[in-house]
């Protein structure tokens, strides 16, 4: 009996071993975009394959081989094009990033005489006024939302610094010298692919404008002819919370690391672009497969110096050379396993990468939030509050998820949207005539909206609004019913994760039952003692089922 209990401890030991070595396998395939070969593709094909066995991060589509430019790679005509990302969308069982390079101009994949639209490159869009800039990357993001397309390395934020340089100035990459145009244009371009549904890529970091060398090619230094100047459009960016991706550059600073280009080098990567220019999202490299790269340190060094440097995805876009996404897992996962790769550095790029696909997926339907509205939560804030304020800003330290006690999204919305309360809401209508809202509502089918600014106040929860983000979810029928979905649940666990890694100082994470439990907290505000009213939303069950999910963020209860 004996040998037999030992025996099965072994075996359950193995069994969790194995199924811990598959998570952290999957865990390195979310970071990796990789190229494949195929204009079409379906459940047999191996970058699909690849793709189900690793959760695979991302692809990269390219029109043509680069040593081969008269043969097709992945785009041939629109037709085509949607059929493939279409498979690959259906294909994946996670979000994959389906990205290209569409800068326009002389960069672009989807070309014009292929059948997609023509768009001038960076150099003279920043020659039209901003009206015509904001109707050309209009049309380009919708044909890209079209093409199923939700990732774009752009927009380029370099310099126009040297007219020599032949891989930024020659090819009209750049919106100009002046930091402050630069930015201006990219902005534009931002704008208009977020409200399509498409990450922006900053690139290249630190700054390729003033470099006179192809990393494509080589080596490339810039230490003589880099400038600080070249950071402010990064900066500007961040500080305007418009930066989800940025693209690090294969470029040598001695100024800023003695020993390693950008894409390896922590003192660039952790220390500049995080801790000191403040940038909290997603870190991908450039092709690593540029000469760059390759011909100064083997694979192993690459991806290993890459991720400890910083870098949440590798970029191997098997122009240059040919890597598979089995060969990568594996060179990563002995890695890690030995020590030289922390887990934690896996689990911290894999957090990014998710939220990343949260902000992504939520879609923008905003309620009425005019100068009257404003207005109107300025009284509320004197009137419960006793604060004088010039704007209703917050700042974020609670989430408090809610149920709506009305089955129908449009009829939540509806009930949301305008300036005022409802009629049927005597119950708080002598606190004021300022309507109830949420930042968020959160459909049957977990369908995630976003209804007004998340740093905004909104009228949700009594004595608590002035630091709390409100998560509505429809459902809670006859407000008595714990009836929230599933797909509700994942929701909201993936939207409070998003939320704290934006706002850090988000402490709390309560339901909207347990605000009484707060009077005793510094953030209770509320200075009427008899405006009270009694919730049992979103009950407890569904809190338990979010909290327990993320737990590892330390968020405290009442």
């Amino acid at each position: 009996m004996k040998y037999i209990l030992i025996l099965l401890l072994t075996l359950l030991t193995l069994d969790a071993n194995t199924t811990s070595d598959q998570k952290l396998k999957k865990q390195i395939g979310r970071m990796l975009v990789i190229g494949f070969e195929n204009e079409s593709v379906n459940k047999n094909t191996e970058i699909v394959k690849q793709i189900q066995k690793y959760d695979l991060g991302g692809v990269i589509l390219f029109d043509k081989f680069y040593q081969k430019r008269s043969i097709t790679k992945n785009i041939r005509s629109p037709k085509q094009l949607k059929e493939l990302t279409s498979k690959l969308k259906k294909l994946s069982r996670k979000p994959l990033l389906i990205s290209v390079d569409q800068e326009g101009g002389s960069v672009a994949r989807l070309k014009h005489y292929y059948g997609f639209d023509r768009f001038p490159s960076a150099k003279e869009v920043a020659h039209l006024s901003t009206t015509q800039a904001k109707e050309i990357y209009e049309k380009q993001s919708q044909m890209l939302e079209r093409n199923s397309i939700n990732c774009n390395f752009a927009p380029v934020v370099d310099l126009d610094i040297n007219p020599k340089n032949r891989v930024i100035s020659k090819l009209e990459r750049s919106f100009g010298s002046s930091s402050q145009e630069v930015t201006k244009y990219a902005k534009i371009m931002i704008n208009a692919q977020t409200k399509h549904n498409v990450i922006s890529v900053l690139k290249h970091f630190p700054g390729h404008g003033s470099s006179l060398g192809d990393s494509h090619k080589g080596f490339v230094d810039i230490s003589k002819t880099w400038t600080k100047e070249e950071l402010v459009p990064y900066q500007n960016l961040i500080d305007a919370n418009k930066v989800d991706m940025i693209m690090s550059a294969h470029v040598f600073n001695s100024h800023l690391d003695s020993k390693y280009p950008a894409t390896l080098s922590y003192n660039i990567n952790t220390k500049l672009l995080r801790e000191k220019m403040g940038f909290k999202g997603v870190l991908i490299s450039d092709d690593l497969q540029m000469k760059a790269i390759t011909k100064h340190f083997t694979l192993k060094e690459t991806v290993t110096k890459a991720i400890n440097s910083g870098v949440d995805i590798l970029l191997f876009g098997n122009q240059l050379e040919s890597n598979d996404a089995d060969e990568l897992v594996k060179l990563i996962y002995s890695q890690v396993k030995s020590g030289a790769i922390s887990k934690k550095r896996i689990q911290e790029a894999n957090t990014r990468i998710e939220n990343l696909h949260t902000k992504n997926s939520i879609v923008q339907r905003h309620i009425d939030f005019g100068q009257e509205r404003i207005d109107m939560t300025k009284a509320y804030i004197k009137q419960h509050y006793a604060l004088e304020t010039k704007d209703i800003k917050i700042d974020p330290k609670i989430i408090v998820l809610h149920w709506t006690a009305v089955m129908d999204f449009e009829d939540c919305f509806k009930r949301l949207k305008g300036n005022t309360l409802y009629n049927d809401r005597g119950d708080i209508a002598d606190a004021g005539a300022l309507n109830v809202s949420s930042h968020f509502l959160v459909a049957r089918d977990g369908t995630i909206y976003q209804l007004m600014p998340d740093n905004w106040m909104a009228r949700h929860v009594i004595g608590l609004n002035y630091s709390s983000i409100g998560i509505e979810n429809v459902g809670g029928e006859g407000n008595e019913k714990d009836d929230l979905t599933p797909a509700q649940v994942e929701a909201n666990i993936k939207l409070v994760k998003y939320l704290k890694a934006k706002y850090p100082n988000i402490e709390y994470l309560i339901g909207h039952h347990e605000y009484q439990k707060m009077e005793e907290s510094l953030l209770w505000l509320e200075k009427d003692a008899d405006y009270r009213t009694q919730k049992a939303d979103p009950g407890k069950k569904f809190m338990n089922s979010v909290r327990e999910n993320v737990k590892e963020l330390g968020l405290k209860k009442p």
